[in-house]
């Protein structure tokens, strides 16, 4: 039986879910500018009937509250996370390629192009006034120019790629700590959600810090439902939910609910597997990534995305070019040997590569070789210099089981782990190789493949004023610094993969005095017969010099190059935030607050809680006139 005050109860449940919609209103408009907040709506419905006279059917007892969710779309949350990784990374890559734009700009008057001119300028004029010192002098400082010029160029790049160092360790930090924030999070969630109730703030700033994460790494998010019986629709009840997250990051879980695996940052040393010791264009003290299980996290994915991508592209992107051997590899399988007998012992396999032009040579003992995709370890590295390119000769460990059938069909192997992205090491080694193709070219009048450059005499060919040839002081004209010593012909330390843009160096000796120049082949017919210097304009119109041709065309290919990347970098950034300005506003569209929405729903509900106010009264004075005025009769 309903009671007699049933009329003052199903009132009073429209005046409170109107009160409780107006109090979610209200946080809405409080939190209208709130980072990453949604809109919340009260969810409203009638109470349970009751059961009236027979055949009068059910009476209602007014409404009721039973959730406040939150407005968000999934599916456009997960197509932010996915474009967001992808205009981070070019965000950065587009930031640091200005950076080296400006390190290797080439304008009028400013860049390689004009210090090569210049020096070709002086030249001209030497070649036409050979016995007079001022042209000499002249001559030496536009090389040495070049050569500072090269010098700087190298070293700023150099600092580019420890910055980058620095900042990739930054990112990982960054990551590690949204992590933590993240498994913090899901476990207040997971509490206020026991009682079937969603905990709605929290998950806003749960999907914010999300939003931040997928800037700097690509990231997959699941939210699965553990509970068997309430995913099959066992139990509808809220609260026997059991919601998890887990965050992927490139495929790897990162966060799963409470737990949590960091990524850390380890020095790269010498013997590392990945590492290519003394190599120029590497950094010596670069970090690696890792799991903190110990495993490597791989940080040269083709699906790697995100601002550590970009960070990690351009501080080792070599394209591709990096410590290659060249021809087919000459492999030989182990030998057991012959137990007992000292004259044959046990030999590991081994394989012999010719080395490609161009390239660093000193690999240092350890490190790991790539065969069509396949990685072997190396160790007790040997490189043969009685050949033109060297040889390298890689004894590989028994225990990766290499064998013939790897190497049969490679016509190359490649060191280490690295990506094809043009990155700062690739403009390095483009400098280097310009720095030992020039001096190869002005030394000994050949390319660095060992060929003869048309109608160019070495100066190593030449005689001096006072009548020197051969091995001497003044013998090169360009070859690198070893501390303070300049490395010169007939040193057993020399060679031309020795030299890089980073210690390139014109003879101090000649630079002290240039009469030691030797610009003639009969020492006494200067100033009329300076054949080894007019010789030299060559160099600048041989179309072998590069793989580009000419020393013009290779510097536009650096140029161009690097317009390239850069080029990418600004499209892929416009277009990629266009996408994500389209993106976000699709979000904002339902998630966000519309203070004009607000106000209307909030007058709505006003009107709602009045009449619902108003009818309480009318009640109210039923009653008293029931109870307090007819009890008179």
């Amino acid at each position: 039986m309903r009671s007699s005050f049933f009329g003052l109860h199903v009132t009073t449940s429209g005046m409170n879910t109107a009160r409780a919609s107006l109090h979610t209103i209200s946080h809405n408009i409080a939190n209208a500018r709130t980072p990453g907040f949604s809109r919340q709506v009260a969810v409203q419905q009638a109470a349970g009937p009751l059961r009236g006279a027979p055949g009068r059917g059910m009476v209602g007892t007014g409404s009721q509250i039973i959730s406040i969710n939150q407005i968000r779309n999934q599916f456009l949350d997960t197509k932010f996370w996915s474009q967001n990784s992808v205009l981070g990374q070019f965000n950065k890559k587009f930031d640091i390629l200005t950076l080296v734009q400006g390190i290797l700009h080439e304008a009028d008057g400013v860049g390689m192009n004009h210090d090569i001119d210049n020096v070709f300028s002086r030249m001209s004029e030497l070649g036409s006034n050979a016995a007079d010192h001022t042209y000499r002098v002249n001559f030496l400082s536009a090389l040495e120019t070049k050569a500072v010029s090269l010098n700087s160029q190298f070293q700023q790049l150099r600092q580019q790629q420890v910055d980058l160092n620095q900042e990739i360790a930054v990112t990982v930090g960054s990551i590690n700590s949204l992590g933590r924030q993240i498994t913090a999070i899901n476990r207040q969630i997971m509490v206020l959600e026991l009682d079937g109730s969603n905990a709605n703030d929290l998950r806003d700033q749960r999907a914010l810090l999300i939003d931040n994460l997928s800037r700097l790494v690509n990231i997959e998010v699941r939210e699965v439902e553990t509970n068997p019986d309430f995913a099959a629709g066992r139990t509808t009840d809220p609260r026997d939910s059991r919601r998890q997250l887990t965050i992927l990051i490139d495929g790897v879980a990162f966060v799963s609910n409470l737990d949590m695996q960091q990524i850390e940052v380890r020095p790269r040393t010498t013997d590392d597997g990945d590492a290519i010791r003394r190599n120029p264009e590497e950094l010596h003290t670069k970090y690696d990534v890792f799991w903190s299980n110990g495993r490597r996290f791989n940080m040269y994915s083709p699906t790697l995305r995100g601002e550590l991508a970009g960070l990690i592209h351009l501080r080792d992107g070599n394209g591709g070019q990096f410590a290659t051997f060249q021809g087919t590899p000459t492999f030989t399988p182990a030998d057991p040997g012959i137990p007992g007998d000292p004259d044959n012992p046990p030999t590991p396999p081994t394989v012999r590569m010719q080395f490609a032009e161009n390239s660093r040579v000193d690999m240092g003992t350890t490190g790991i070789i790539n065969i069509n995709g396949v990685e072997f370890r190396y160790t007790n590295f040997e490189l043969d210099l009685s050949v033109w390119p060297p040889t390298g000769i890689f004894e590989l460990l028994p225990a990766d089981n290499p064998t013939a059938g790897h190497f049969a069909s490679a016509d190359g192997i490649t060191i280490g782990r690295t990506t094809s992205y043009l990155g700062i090491p690739y403009f390095m080694a483009r400098l280097n190789e310009m720095a030992r193709t020039v001096a190869a070219a002005f030394n000994e009048g050949r390319r660095l493949d060992g060929s003869d450059i048309p109608g160019v005499m070495g100066h190593i060919e030449g005689y001096d004023l006072e009548g020197n040839r051969g091995i001497g002081p003044g013998a090169f004209l360009l070859s690198f610094m070893d501390g303070n010593n300049f490395v010169n012909w007939g040193d057993p330390n020399f060679h031309y993969f020795n030299i890089t843009a980073d210690n390139f160096h014109v003879n101090p000796t000649l630079m002290r005095n240039p009469s030691l120049m030797r610009l003639t082949t009969d020492p006494g017919s200067l100033p009329s017969q300076p054949v080894v210097v007019q010789s030299w304009a060559n160099i600048k119109t041989d179309r072998g010099l590069f793989r580009e041709g000419r020393l013009g065309d290779f510097v536009a290919a650096i140029t161009g190059d690097l317009g390239v990347v850069g080029r990418q970098a600004v499209n892929f950034a416009r277009s990629y935030g266009e996408l994500m300005v389209t993106i976000e506003n699709q979000r904002e569209a339902v998630r966000g607050v519309n203070l004009d929405e607000e106000v209307a729903q909030m007058i709505q509900h006003q009107m709602v809680f009045q009449a619902a106010a108003r009818l309480f009264s009318v009640i109210d004075g039923i009653y008293d006139t029931m109870i307090n005025r007819m009890g008179n009769w």
